[in-house]
């Protein structure tokens, strides 16, 4: 059945991966002319690129409109006609705000990591005639589950953006070694810090830059149970301070890191061409981790941690013709309850990945060239059109 309208239960941004998903879902609806897009929860302007604020003007409007016409009201919300997307979180809840929202057909979209699955789960999740993926891996545990209807479509990146490119010089001659993500437990950047401490003490030239704004600061408290750092950031103080207070709590040297939040999706191009290598040890991804994605994709040597969501970009097993795949993989024993699928990276894997890098550019760039090629394919507009098609295929 065809797509004549689409309504997201989340509002579109540029600085974490749900919002950027939903600007670039919007962006390519409104460039094709088909299907009607709508958005029912306010953007925040100061979270948007100004160019998306004006493309984006009419449905923000639009949206107000909603909002006055539904004040007051009780209940559920069930719109006619129209695909209505749900952003489905871990154990794939969503608040009560965006719940109330009800499509014809109802549609879960769903990056999960914790699953802690009743024997109701199906049943519990009816009002959803139709879940879709974010990873081959989401997909597999909620067939598994007893989902009806399933669909995978991956995230997508702006292949003309991304892209190899000349360097400004900005950190001059260091050696560059970029991570992204939101910091939590599950990003792993505690892994991040303690590989490269190991790595920068035996080259004074390396330099970490991160971007690891989290827009819910809390949830970084989750690192308390780490065993590689002496504790979470200070989630009472301004980004990027708490994340450069913290990393060189950690040990790692004053000059041998800065943290770049926030930086917007639109700032990250320029930001990855003056890198030399990315490091993404991530113990889960429902999804399959925009930030990687986009470092493939601008030519970056990337170490990839081979699990969840990750096993998407790293391709058929063993495969390290276009990155460097951490491939062992351990349980892991201090996880949050439903964590029986994170896994754990080796921090030796990870220096020895980097030195690997560090020590061998011409098989680096390779690499970097090959990730390049391999994410060609997976342009938003090309995951945009999966996901059309996916719709139009599961709809009943």
């Amino acid at each position: 059945m065809a797509v004549n309208a689409i309504a997201l239960t989340w509002p579109p941004s540029a600085v974490h991966g749900w919002g950027v998903f939903g600007t670039n879902l919007l962006r390519e609806v409104l460039r094709r002319g088909t299907p009607k897009p709508i958005t029912l929860f306010a953007a925040n302007p100061d979270m948007m690129n100004a160019a998306d604020r004006d493309l984006f003007h009419a449905l923000m409007a639009e949206q107000q409109q909603i909002e006055q016409q539904l004040a007051g009201s009780q209940g559920n919300v069930t719109l006619g006609g129209v695909h209505v997307l749900h952003s489905l979180g871990n154990n794939l809840e969503e608040s009560a705000a965006a719940a109330r929202f009800r499509g014809e057909p109802n549609v879960g979209f769903t990056f999960f990591e914790n699953m802690v699955s009743g024997g109701n789960v199906v049943a519990d999740n009816a009002h959803f005639q139709i879940m879709m993926a974010g990873s081959t891996w989401n997909a597999e545990v909620l067939r598994d589950l007893g989902f009806p209807r399933v669909g995978c479509v991956f995230q997508g990146i702006d292949p003309s953006a991304f892209a190899p490119g000349p360097r400004s010089g900005r950190f001059g001659d260091r050696f560059v070694v970029f991570s992204g993500g939101k910091l939590e437990l599950r990003k792993s950047q505690d892994l991040v810090v303690a590989a490269f401490k190991q790595f920068q003490a035996r080259h004074p030239d390396a330099l970490l830059v991160t971007v690891w704004l989290n827009p819910w600061p809390t949830i970084m408290s989750d690192m308390a149970a780490s065993p590689h750092v002496s504790g979470p950031p200070a989630v009472d103080q301004p980004f990027p301070n708490c994340i450069n207070d913290w990393v060189r709590a950690q040990g790692v040297p004053e000059g041998a890191h800065m943290d770049l939040s926030p930086t917007f999706n639109a700032d990250m191009p320029a930001l990855l061409r003056e890198c030399d290598a990315a490091v993404f040890p991530n113990r889960c991804e429902g999804g399959t981790n925009l930030v990687a994605m986009e470092a493939l994709a601008a030519g970056l040597p990337c170490v990839l941690s081979a699990n969840s969501g990750h096993l998407d970009l790293i391709g058929p097993q063993g495969n390290a013709a276009h990155c460097y795949p951490l491939t062992r993989q351990t349980p892991v024993a201090f996880g949050p309850q439903g964590a029986e699928y994170w896994r754990e990276s080796d921090v030796e894997e990870i220096v020895e990945s980097l030195e690997a890098i560090y020590q061998d550019r011409t098989e680096a760039r390779r690499r970097g060239q090959a990730a390049n090629a391999f994410m060609q394919d997976w342009s938003w507009r090309n995951q945009i059109g999966k996901l059309l098609a996916e719709l139009d295929r599961l709809t009943p």
